[in-house]
């Protein structure tokens, strides 16, 4: 099975019970069958103080870049200008994170940098190599509802909520 397809079965599968194709069809297969998915979900964004809860943030956006380069063999005939650049830039930013997991006194605000910085470098490595993309956020509210409903100090769920919309903003550029 060729890649193309492979990319088309897995969009059919993430959007499998989505409203949006069962009442646009025409407009979800012209659109959303034509471009590939960044898919991150943020389900198991949950943590018991802010400094887990951002690491489980920047999990979900790692688990989509590690995604995507495992594809890469499959795509790197399809890359334009500066891949090994932006491969080089998000390989780096994930070997950040894994030592950022690593350390026990790893700051709420290095995890947040972190968590922006994955995205941008995700949505860089991507749109470079393919171009336009669809970002499929599962479950994005969880970790919006779990910041607010935790009983961390209001410092605390400043910097959380700082962090989480430095990331929405760098997903919205």
């Amino acid at each position: 099975m060729d890649i193309a397809t492979k990319c088309r079965l897995k969009r059919t599968l993430l959007f499998k019970d989505s409203l949006l194709k069962e009442k646009h069809r025409a407009f979800f297969d012209e659109h959303f069958m034509n471009h590939p998915v960044i898919h991150i979900s943020f389900s198991l964004c949950k943590g018991t103080s802010p400094e887990v809860f951002l690491d489980m943030a920047c999990e979900a956006v790692a688990k989509a870049a590690n995604s995507w380069l495992k594809h890469y063999a499959f795509i790197s005939g399809r890359c334009v200008n500066n891949e090994a650049d932006n491969i080089q830039g998000l390989l780096e930013i994930l070997d950040d994170y894994k030592k950022a997991r690593r350390d026990a006194n790893t700051s709420t605000k290095r995890f947040g940098r972190l968590l922006t910085l994955l995205f941008a470098c995700l949505s860089e490595f991507v749109g470079e190599c393919i171009g336009k993309y669809i970002l499929l956020l599962d479950e994005y509210d969880i970790p919006f509802i779990h910041a607010h409903l935790k009983s961390w100090s209001d410092e605390e769920k400043e910097e959380v909520q700082s962090s989480l919309k430095g990331l929405i903003q760098a997903m919205f550029k």
